[in-house]
């Protein structure tokens, strides 16, 4: 199990947050059908400022699953700012 931490802004931090709660047609949801969690943060004095923890059981398969149009559209209608994107990786021994 791989462990990231991903983090970015966004236009509107409500709106993204939003889109991660929730049950049917939320990004949990859409995450979840890959075995992905997703633990959710957002900077209390930057609310467009945000961020996820994600536990990862098939890295080849996450990966593959981020360069679909699905999470190219989720991404826009979140209205996150690509450019802005960082991810960390676990480093383990």
């Amino acid at each position: 199990m791989a462990t990231l931490i991903a983090f970015h802004e966004v236009e509107d931090g409500d709106h993204w947050v939003r889109a991660w709660h929730g049950g049917a047609g939320s990004r949990q949801e859409m995450f979840g059908r890959i075995g992905v969690t997703a633990r959710i943060f957002r900077d209390p004095e930057h609310p467009n400022v945000t961020g996820l923890i994600f536990q990862v059981p098939d890295m080849d398969r996450f990966q593959s699953f981020m360069s679909t149009d699905e999470v190219a559209r989720a991404m826009k209608e979140d209205r996150l700012k690509v450019e802005t994107v960082r991810v960390l990786g676990e480093l383990t021994q």
